[in-house]
């Protein structure tokens, strides 16, 4: 490997001197500077060295303001410095080691003593740059296997979330859409920094559903009173089973599970909250569900017209739902209805399952739906 050595000194004569130390090297390239100032200029030019053989005495710059404007571009790109001075006194030495010079070497110079310390200080730089690159490796690679362990816990959160809607949603596109809207509010809101995490989160809002019975949640008809006190529980079933978490997107999912039911007016459930004491998370997913839930086909109701929903929506302005999160869902509605369009349930509003129950479809015909 060819390495590119400066030599900065006043005196021709020197650095013709060393010159001749490394001319029957073909891997060393030496380029001169008749002073600090003049090797600062033409290293801005052509990039850092392998390594500077510096002379201390120099006019205009001399080494030792070399060494000192030089000390922070070295601390982030590495290349050794050797001081060749006719300074002999101890404190010339100790400031320029002090400085950041890594060897001294005093004028007249013993031609080999030279060789060996400037061989040395390159070998030194190899290291350093072995390592640089080892480390490098390491960290692609650290990222890599983090950036899987970010794609694997994302995967588990969908997963699980479309565990819970399976239940009365075979498709899970309703956790997907849900997840899209809410992404897209959150970005209107300014909310940059939760944007991914409101999208990632969101899916599990109704892990709750797990546990309520499919007597209840499968029912066609209208719920009894004592039946929506158990479908209330849900949020609270969500909440506990995601809580005791460190993960600040399981802890978002938490909040989400236990709010997304509550009210602006405070007329919502589990907890009555009201206005702004609703998580900002769950006055969100609050409207997208809504929208989801009215839009789409389940076995106890028919899909209610886009328009309608969203006059529906319109009209719970302050009392159902958040003004400004209504205002955010308005502004991106075109995108919302796009992704409701493209992410189609395309299934009967009946449950494959409570079909093969019913003796509508058969086990084979079931199983080949969902391959």
């Amino acid at each position: 490997m060819r390495r590119t050595v400066y030599v900065a000194d006043d005196v021709p004569t020197n650095i013709e001197l060393v010159e001749a130390v490394f001319r029957s090297d073909e891997d060393i390239v030496i380029k001169k500077a008749c002073d600090g100032s003049e090797l600062l200029d033409a290293m801005q030019k052509d990039g850092f060295p392998d390594l500077i053989i510096l002379d201390l005495m120099m006019p205009v710059m001399d080494g030792f303001d070399v060494l000192r404007k030089l000390k922070d571009a070295r601390a982030k790109n590495y290349f050794p410095i050797v001081v060749l001075s006719a300074l002999t006194d101890k404190q010339s030495i100790i400031n320029a080691l002090s400085l950041g010079a890594d060897d001294y070497v005093t004028k007249p110079f013993f031609v080999e003593e030279l060789k060996a310390r400037v061989y040395n200080m390159l070998k030194l730089k190899e290291r350093d740059e072995f390592l640089n690159t080892s480390l490098d490796v390491m960290e692609s690679n650290l990222l890599e296997k983090l950036q899987m362990l970010e794609h694997t816990q994302l995967e588990i959160i969908i997963r699980l979330g479309k565990a819970a809607e399976f239940r009365d949603d075979e498709t899970g596109r309703h956790i997907e859409r849900i997840a899209d809207y809410a992404g897209l509010i959150a970005g209107e809101m300014h909310m940059h920094n939760d944007y991914v995490m409101m999208k990632y989160a969101s899916p599990m809002h109704d892990v709750g559903k797990i546990g309520v019975p499919d007597s209840i949640l499968l029912k066609p008809d209208k719920l009894t009173a004592d039946e929506f006190k158990i479908i209330k529980l849900h949020t609270v079933i969500g909440s506990k089973i995601l809580s005791g978490t460190t993960l600040p997107l399981l802890e978002l999912a938490r909040e989400i599970a236990l709010s997304h039911h509550e009210r602006w007016d405070g007329s919502g459930y589990p907890l009555g909250l009201k206005g702004k004491d609703i998580p900002i998370s769950g006055r969100i997913v609050a409207i997208t569900d809504v929208f989801d839930a009215l839009t789409s086909a389940r076995v106890y109701k028919a899909a209610w017209p886009v328009e309608k929903a969203l006059d529906y929506i319109k009209d719970q302005r302050e009392k159902q739902f958040d003004p400004d999160v209504v205002d955010a869902f308005f502004n991106v509605t075109e995108k919302i209805i796009q992704i409701k369009q493209f992410k189609t349930d395309e299934r009967t509003a009946k449950p494959i399952i409570q079909q093969v129950l019913d003796g509508d479809i058969s086990i084979e015909e079931a199983i080949e739906r969902w391959r």
